[in-house]
């Protein structure tokens, strides 16, 4: 089947295992890339699978130098030095750093992020060549997890926020994430302003779904009806009020569950979803 049509800055790329898609303003600054269903990654350690050697040769790394995480829908964000030897170590000794975020400005690595409807953020800083990936489900988008790792570039590698070019793949979007009441309530529990979390929640999808809701209607305590969450938007809002410059903020705005042929979709597929991978690579040192 082709992929999705998708609009500039975004086009798709060919490797020997499958599509995959690339935000142009960012590939500019550093190598990366958003998976599709391909290619498969194995189950986990010891299970078969090239998958990750696939990615690795894509990248120009060696396998054991994708730094991975054990993704736990907080802020945690791990760093990863030039020179040091303290990241995640190989996949098979199961020694993943838990985060959901990675900065780094070693080009010897290639950090990644596993998702199936969650948003994979990636960014790079134009003037250093340092990179972060960021695994933002709404409960680490609530936590802060988007300006953190914003901040960590900054205090960690001198990165300014208006230098950083960002790239939002493709996550279940606004059309099919029906959420329950509730949701409103922990953003704005966590500090963010009413305005924004009531642009963020709505009652009506903001685009209809292409190929049905998926899952069951969430039933609030309070009897409160379901809500849509746009997750592009809350991230695009957290990258802006982080600092970046709007014209930097590039959003995929494919849908995983419209698009479940091509991608993986956890509300579609349940427990038997697979995961996309977005992965970057920073370059030599500008500085």
């Amino acid at each position: 089947m082709p992929e999705p049509q998708t609009a500039l800055p975004f086009e798709w790329l060919r490797y020997p295992w499958g599509p995959a898609l690339r935000c142009v303003p960012l590939a500019s600054v550093a190598d990366h890339c958003f998976t599709t269903r391909r290619p498969v990654l194995p189950a986990g350690p010891g299970v078969p699978g090239d998958g990750w050697q696939s990615l690795a040769l894509a990248l120009g790394v060696p396998r054991a130098s994708l730094v991975r995480l054990k993704q736990l829908h907080g802020r945690d964000i791990l760093e990863v030095r030039r020179g040091s030897n303290d990241h995640a170590g190989s996949p098979e000794d199961g020694n993943w750093a838990a985060a959901d975020a990675s900065v780094s400005d070693d080009s010897s690595i290639a950090l990644c992020v596993k998702v199936a409807d969650c948003v994979p953020l990636l960014m790079a800083d134009r003037r250093t060549g340092a990179v972060a990936v960021v695994h933002a489900g709404w409960r680490g988008a609530a936590a802060g997890i988007v300006a953190e790792a914003v901040g960590r570039m900054a205090s960690r590698f001198s990165a300014r926020p208006a230098d950083l070019v960002a790239a939002v793949g493709p996550s279940i979007g606004p059309c099919c994430y029906r959420v329950g009441g509730e949701l409103r309530d922990e953003f704005v529990t966590r500090g963010h302003a009413h305005e924004d979390v009531s642009r963020w929640l709505t009652l009506q999808p903001t685009r209809p779904a292409e190929q049905g809701v998926p899952g069951v209607i969430p039933v609030s305590a309070n009897g409160e009806p379901p809500l849509w969450l746009d997750m592009w938007l809350v991230v695009a809002d957290q990258l802006a009020k982080a600092g970046l410059d709007a014209g930097h903020i590039h959003v995929a705005r494919l849908c995983t569950s419209c698009h479940r042929e091509t991608f993986h979709s956890f509300r579609v597929d349940g427990p038997r979803a697979g995961r996309m991978v977005g992965i970057i690579k920073a370059v030599g040192a500008r500085r």
